[in-house]
């Protein structure tokens, strides 16, 4: 499934033209610490989908970026958003809650972490999409994503 569903990240992110091996690999990694691709509901909480992304967050990246930017709305209307049933839609939809979750890390302004440094990404998750508030940790990020080294994505040159 995991390899499934790296591939329907890569492919959105294309979608949304927002592409990078850093941004599929920060994308993954979230998967895995906020649900370890188990949940499509948060334990005792608002969360939705594999990302947990909170339907206030949600609400947010729409009325506060999305709105401004007509392309980016007009992509996620293609993938299969809509307003009216938001959160069933985000829920019932992969592609949706990778696009919601990059869309989070999309907002702010460094730059996303090096796609083999998962200690740089455990930081950045913690601040940006966890956030100070958040009951997750960088020692949670971290054991959730405890890969063997050939799962580690590969840079390629030139491409």
């Amino acid at each position: 499934m995991r390899k499934d569903i790296r591939k329907i990240i890569k492919w959105t992110l294309k979608q949304l033209g927002m592409h990078s091996e850093e941004a599929a690999e920060l994308v993954y990694s979230t998967g895995e610490a906020e649900s370890g691709y188990r949940a499509l509901s948060q334990q005792g909480g608002p969360a939705i989908g594999f990302f947990q992304v909170e339907p206030n967050t949600l609400w947010d990246v729409w009325d506060n970026y999305v709105t401004y930017r007509p392309e980016l709305k007009s992509k996620l209307y293609a993938l299969g958003f809509e307003e009216a049933d938001a959160e069933i839609r985000v829920k019932g939809s992969i592609i949706l809650q990778v696009a919601f979750c990059r869309l989070q890390y999309r907002r702010d302004k460094q730059a996303l972490p090096d796609a083999l440094d998962v200690n740089a990404q455990a930081k950045y998750w913690k601040r940006v999409y966890n956030t100070e508030l958040g009951k997750g940790t960088i020692t949670h990020f971290l054991n959730a994503n405890k890969r063997p080294i050939h799962a580690q994505p590969v840079l390629r040159v030139g491409g």
